[in-house]
């Protein structure tokens, strides 16, 4: 009922030069949004909403009026509202007045501008990324959740409102959501892309994402977005590496169950698959301290804000940014170090045993009810600390609700993670 067929390619190939397709596709992106956007809250809302898009995309016309278009002309993008974009008000999730948080949009901005893209709007996000209230529905089903931080550019891809949506992670706030609904979620190795006009949250781990419905959609729109892709290609099936130790006990039932189906279909298909050894010690992944540096770099970004604003925070954000300034500056250090030892250890490994990219599921689970959790970390975390890149692929459902397949690249060869994936999701159907 919620779910919509929206390809990015093919919405790209069905582009006329002569506009007439745009009009269409436009008056269907209104159509859609005003039938599902009342059940699903992906965006958040804005007064003029329709006023405001059909603007844009008049001055678009405007602007590239001529032959060729931009590459990515007349396409729909959702983003996190954590993205400052000028003329619409950033929020974060939050209570705290958006004149207090709103800057000028950054280069990545710029440059979706200048690929031809209009704006659908602000998705929802968890307060500052981080946790609080989530008015956003699983378009799967209403009763669970879409996963957190990046609900609305999950759901809003989900159900076809748009074709690509931004979103950011530090932990797991690509990953979580992209495998509750059932699409793409792409989060590049730490410091691709870059943070300016961001509302940071961690520093260490903030990282742009993006969401599509399918991995070639993703593969076309990376290169066209990600400064300096370098397309890869190979005349062989990827070597998969599993984590041994504690990483993958960290699942429910019914998701290991289905992970190991998995991975006797890709050992039928061809794939090389090998248990590794892992170059981190379970007590870390067990352990708060990816969760402490996260908290102590929240609370060094909103220092000065929260002075001013503490009684606007919700409840979560303040509790976490009060722990976050118990915590000394040498601990934060040493984690840092941790995270660059780690990123080339995993290299290292990843050499010594032939490991092309890494596997898992990209959820304990499938989404839990709404209003409760928003997801698991303990899947996604170690990566995200690693600043490896890593995607989520809509590859099985339990008891209906989709539960994505994780890929994860070695830090810095993007493309290669993206076309590993590619031939892993084509293999698991």
């Amino acid at each position: 009922m919620y779910i919509h067929t929206s390809s990015l390619t093919q919405f790209h190939q069905g582009l006329e030069p002569n506009d007439s397709s745009l009009e269409l596709f436009l008056n269907q992106h209104l159509d859609r949004y005003d039938k599902l956007e009342p059940h699903i809250h992906a965006f958040v809302s804005e007064e003029k909403r329709t006023d405001r898009i059909m603007s844009e995309v008049a001055q678009l016309r405007q602007t590239y009026h001529e032959l060729p278009k931009p590459s990515l002309y007349g396409v729909p993008v959702g983003v996190k509202d954590l993205i400052h974009i000028d003329g619409l008000p950033t929020r974060a999730g939050s209570n705290l007045p958006p004149q207090e948080l709103t800057r000028s949009e950054g280069s990545f901005i710029k440059k979706l501008r200048q690929k031809g893209v209009w704006f659908t709007g602000k998705t929802v996000t968890e307060e500052f990324a981080y946790a609080g209230h989530l008015p956003t529905r699983n378009p799967h089903h209403l009763d669970h959740t879409p996963g957190g931080s990046s609900a609305g550019s999950a759901a809003a891809v989900a159900t076809g409102m748009c074709p690509f949506a931004i979103g950011t992670q530090s932990l797991r706030s690509v990953m979580a959501p992209a495998s509750f609904c059932g699409v793409v979620g792409f989060k590049p190795s730490y410091g691709r892309i870059p943070l300016d006009g961001v509302q940071l949250m961690s520093p260490s781990f903030d990282t742009m994402g993006f969401f599509t419905q399918d991995m070639v959609s993703m593969e076309w729109v990376s290169s066209e977005l990600i400064s300096e892709w370098r397309p890869f290609e190979a005349n062989r099936k990827p070597v998969l590496g599993i984590p041994e130790g504690v990483f993958m006990t960290l699942l429910e039932e019914d998701a290991k169950h289905t992970f190991w189906s998995q991975i006797k279909k890709l050992e039928e298909a061809g794939f090389v698959i090998k248990n590794v050894k892992m170059p981190w010690e379970d007590s870390f992944i067990y352990g708060d301290g990816m969760l402490r540096l996260v908290q102590g770099e929240m609370a060094q970004v909103h220092a000065v804000r929260f002075e001013k604003y503490k009684d606007c925070y919700g409840t979560a954000m303040r509790d976490g940014i009060e722990s976050g300034q118990t915590i000394k500056e040498e601990e934060l250090e040493r984690y840092r170090r941790g995270q660059i030892k780690l990123r080339y250890d995993l290299l290292d490994v990843q050499k010594t045993e032939g490991i092309d990219i890494w596997v898992s599921p990209a959820q304990a689970g499938t989404a839990p009810l709404w209003g409760t959790r928003t997801g698991w970390a303990g899947m996604t975390a170690i990566w995200s600390y690693a600043g490896a890149p890593t995607v989520s692929i809509p590859s099985a459902t339990i008891h209906n609700m989709p539960l994505g397949f994780q890929c994860i690249g070695a830090y810095g060869q993007d493309e290669k993670l993206i076309y590993w994936s590619r031939l892993v999701s084509l293999a698991l159907g």
